[in-house]
């Protein structure tokens, strides 16, 4: 929104030469304080609108505008005004302005102002559906799921929200007129599984007005296909008796995880009889033999696929020899990590650590945020430094949390439960 400012001065102007050779302003007109004057006006006819009421947030006071549309401010301080502007059938804006100084010299004189506020009426509806495909490809109603209006910022509020009926159907009933406003939806979890609703839908515009209603392309929500990332394995520490684990980033399928999706081969390509369990935090597989012991020595293939409770998936093809540890020792986590916000781009932030002193060919990166609650792999740098793009998040999401795991040259990654993260706060 801009603002037109209009400042009235005295025309005359005298200038005395004191004694010490300096030039001091003695203009008439000189004030500590100006006046406000807010304009409150149909954004599309032009015409005042009287009745208008004009909050001061500085002031915490309020003015009803006249007939003329003016509600008048004065004695008003220099600096920054807000205020919230409001009147029944319209919604409500936010004015925002300034008051600066105009003097010369030593002598203060602050300018008047005159702020032409454009109102919108409201009443224009907006209507949709959401919809997404189950498991086995149906497509069915998303019912629940939070829709987001994102409005211009001049408004209060800015973004509005309704929930989907059983019938998946939504609906916005009293829409600024002449602007255009985003319609969209973040990330939700139905059946246990996480969706997310892809690129927001614009509508509306100037030659929207109230009492129109417009029909909204239908929001399909696809699945989020987080990768499943293995993060840890005891592959290198099997005794007799020892249970072979695999531990991931993110919730597992319970179901998954059967016999029919793992199995274990000798060296021989003889197969074993094992069975298989997931731990109650539904992240760690353990496959053990039926019989209750390996074989000392031997030599071993595990082979399976995990599944992600967001229908992701993972294949295992690792070897092991009973009681022969490898010498190789998880390298130590990095030292210094910290989240900065980038020196020339305002949307972007870099993620940097210390250079590891042992032999670390790759670190990995793990991200979590306020809408995914789980650490989950992103990519891999073999540098000291990672740029994180903001504009890629969806405005749901509010905090990121990162962790950075070195891998050695014999492929071995450090303990992510020993790992320190940084956070970061997204202004919106």
């Amino acid at each position: 929104m801009r603002f037109y400012h209009a400042f009235s001065f005295a025309a005359a102007t005298a200038f005395l030469v004191a004694c010490d050779s300096t030039v001091t302003n003695v203009n008439d007109d000189a004030k500590n304080t100006g006046t406000i004057t807010i304009k409150a006006v149909d954004n599309h006819s032009g015409a005042a609108l009287s009745g208008v009421t004009v909050y001061s947030v500085v002031d915490d006071e309020t003015v009803v505008s006249d007939e003329l549309g003016l509600s008048v401010w004065s004695d008003q301080l220099l600096g920054d005004h807000s205020y919230q502007v409001s009147k029944d059938g319209y919604a409500t804006v936010h004015a925002f302005v300034t008051l600066q100084e105009q003097g010369k010299g030593d002598v203060p004189r602050v300018g008047d102002v005159i702020a032409t506020v454009p109102m919108y009426k409201a009443g224009v509806q907006a209507k949709g559906i959401v919809l997404y495909h189950d498991d086995k490809g149906k497509l069915k109603a998303a019912s629940g799921v939070t829709v987001y209006a994102k409005l211009p910022d001049i408004f209060v509020p800015s973004e509005l929200t309704e929930k989907t009926t059983e019938s998946g159907e939504y609906s916005f009933n009293n829409l600024p007129e002449g602007t255009e406003v985003s319609i969209y939806v973040g990330q939700e979890q139905i059946d246990s599984k996480k969706y997310v609703g892809g690129e927001a839908i614009l509508i509306g515009g100037e030659t929207f007005r109230a009492g129109d209603v417009v029909n909204v392309a239908s929001i399909n929500l696809s699945k989020s296909t987080q990768q499943v990332v293995r993060v840890a394995d005891n592959t290198t520490e099997i005794d007799t008796t020892s249970d072979v684990t695999f531990t991931y980033a993110t919730e597992l399928e319970r179901d998954s995880v059967t016999t029919a999706n793992w199995s274990v081969e000798t060296s021989a390509g003889r197969n074993v009889l094992i069975s298989v369990s997931l731990s109650s935090d539904k992240r760690t597989v353990s496959v053990s033999p039926y019989s209750g012991k390996w074989t000392k020595g031997s030599s071993y293939t595990v082979t399976g696929t995990v599944y992600s409770v967001d229908g992701a998936s993972s294949k295992v093809s690792t070897s092991f020899v009973v009681g022969q540890h490898a010498s190789s020792e998880k390298p130590d986590n990095v030292k210094g990590l910290k989240i900065e916000p980038d020196e020339f781009y305002d949307d972007e932030v870099v993620l940097s650590w210390n250079e590891s002193k042992e032999d670390v060919y790759r670190y990995n990166i793990y991200r979590k945020t306020n809408v995914a609650n789980d650490f989950s792999y992103v990519t891999y740098t073999t540098d000291t430094t990672y740029t994180i793009d903001l504009d890629d998040f969806s405005s749901s999401v509010t905090t990121l949390y990162y962790i950075v795991l070195p891998v050695n040259d014999e492929g071995v990654e450090a303990d992510i439960e020993d790992a320190e993260f940084v956070k970061y706060t997204i202004e919106k």
